[in-house]
């Protein structure tokens, strides 16, 4: 199997990829999307897949990266991974909101507009609080929940007037664990620069001419539910502050069958093989989508626990099994290119 791995602008996932090609003994070359040549290159060689690094920091390479995704995956119908459909939910909020809406999935309400008088009328005529967001940013970047109707006015001003709306520099210090994330920085002097690197991207990332609104769904916590192939995890994600995205409060509890249940059937009708999905359940007990993210990050070398143990659950025989274990090594790239393996080998 010989596999070619789609460089992004910035993150480092085309290194995750290749250790988990070394360690499988995966022949694989890195490409990079972003240059001007990356169609002759990718036509070079012939490549039973293509391992994708989706962009989710700036707005103009993520354009270029779908784009490109396309091209492979649609046209050209060559094998990605994660697939085009995956890639172009990542980091796009109002493409998603669309999405959720026209496939009636249950997800907060969410409006989208382009013309600052619509938005305000919106605004003036509706019950707070409210979330804004932007269109893209991860970790919870750019999400701003109101409380006051003059703060929301002046959010519309600055997103149709002037240089736009621009997220936070610098670390989320609510999102807490100090401790291991500076103890990070000091094992890896390296890090503190490529972090300031990706601070000046996120600050530079200004949105105009647009603001995204969500409904406000009260909530302690979201649920976490991860699947890789045929593994699948789970755990919330606490609150801290106002929000649950982004934060690093885990609560590794094990989530209920219905759940599983409800992204297997997601997965299973729109293809997803690897999808984080975060869901906040309402007063009534039915699930809400607010977020898929085809590559994600985790805190620990593991994302589910059962009863103290690491593992990952299966679905058998028509019952969800727990199998213990270490399975989300290398930031998960590991079990992916398993995945990758099983679905373009067998072809």
């Amino acid at each position: 199997m010989k596999v070619a791995i789609l460089k992004n602008e910035f993150d480092d996932g085309h290194e995750n990829w290749m250790k988990a090609c070394v360690k499988q003994n995966i022949e694989a070359d890195i490409i990079d999307l972003t240059k001007n040549n990356w169609l002759i290159k990718i036509k070079k060689e012939v490549y039973d897949c293509f391992l994708a690094c989706p962009s989710g920091r700036e707005s103009i390479f993520k354009n270029l990266y779908d784009e490109r995704i396309y091209i492979l995956n649609r046209v050209l119908n060559y094998n990605v991974y994660p697939n085009y459909d995956e890639i172009s939910l990542h980091e796009n909020k109002k493409y998603l909101s669309y999405w959720l809406a026209s496939n009636e999935i249950n997800h907060p309400k969410t409006n989208v507009f382009y013309y600052e008088k619509e938005a305000m009328e919106f605004v003036r005529n509706s019950n707070l609080p409210i979330v804004a967001k932007f269109n893209i940013g991860a970790s919870g970047k750019g999400v701003r929940i109101f409380r006051n109707k003059e703060d929301v006015i002046h959010y519309i001003k600055q997103a149709f007037t002037g240089k736009g709306l621009r997220q936070s520099w610098g670390p989320d210090l609510k999102m807490g664990m100090f401790g291991s994330r500076i103890l990070k920085i000091i094992r890896n002097p390296k890090r503190i620069f490529r972090r300031l690197e990706a601070y000046k991207k996120v600050y530079n990332e200004t949105q105009n001419g647009l603001v995204i609104f969500q409904e406000y769904i009260p909530h302690e916590f979201e649920w976490r539910i991860v699947k890789i192939g045929n593994s699948y995890f789970g755990h919330k994600k606490i609150k801290q502050g106002d929000k649950a995205s982004g934060t690093k409060g885990i609560d590794y509890a094990e989530p209920p069958v219905q759940l599983l249940n409800f992204v297997k059937n997601l997965c299973d009708l729109y293809s997803f093989n690897s999808m984080a999905v975060d869901l906040f359940e309402d007063e009534n007990g039915e699930y809400m989508i607010n977020e898929l993210q085809c590559i994600f990050g985790h805190v620990q070398d593991y994302i589910c626990e059962k009863d103290g143990s690491p593992g990952r659950f299966i679905y058998k025989d028509d019952n969800w099994l727990f199998e213990k274990g270490m399975f989300n090594s290398n930031l998960s790239y590991d079990l992916r290119l398993k995945d990758v393996f099983a679905l373009y080998t067998s072809k």
